[in-house]
């Protein structure tokens, strides 16, 4: 894993699964585009489900990381999208469980929408890669 978890004196730590901030002294960064709940073909995954949507989001985001050369535990930073404020418990559970420690800076933002109607999240993510070999 490229970075570590930076934490200060009179910042709270949060319970939650997140950085504050991450450290990354060297290695290549891959900037991810906000990830839906899409399936290859295009169709929306878990219509209605929170946690399904999340775990394709993040699962598509593995594959990205992947291709690349890396794996979740690169991710560093991840900026998630909810269209409903009482799903944010719920996609919290899912990067507890799929995202290693120590946990990615998070920034979550309560959306009006997203690009179709059927996604309840969308998520962007930064990974920094070990240096090309």
């Amino acid at each position: 894993m490229p970075y570590t978890a930076v934490k200060a004196a009179g910042v709270f730590d949060t319970p939650a699964p997140m950085s504050q901030s991450t450290l990354t002294p060297v290695g290549r960064m891959l900037h991810i585009s906000g990830q839906t709940p899409q399936a290859e073909d295009g169709s929306t995954v878990a219509v209605g489900d929170i946690t399904g949507q999340t775990e394709k989001a993040l699962s598509n985001i593995e594959a990205l990381v992947e291709a690349a050369g890396g794996s979740l535990a690169d991710v560093c930073r991840i900026v998630v999208y909810i269209t409903d404020r009482t799903d944010l418990p719920a996609v919290m559970q899912v990067r507890k469980r799929m995202l290693p420690e120590p946990y990615p800076a998070t920034t979550a933002i309560v959306a009006g929408g997203l690009g179709n109607r059927e996604w309840l999240v969308e998520i962007e993510a930064t990974a920094v890669l070990g240096d090309q070999k």
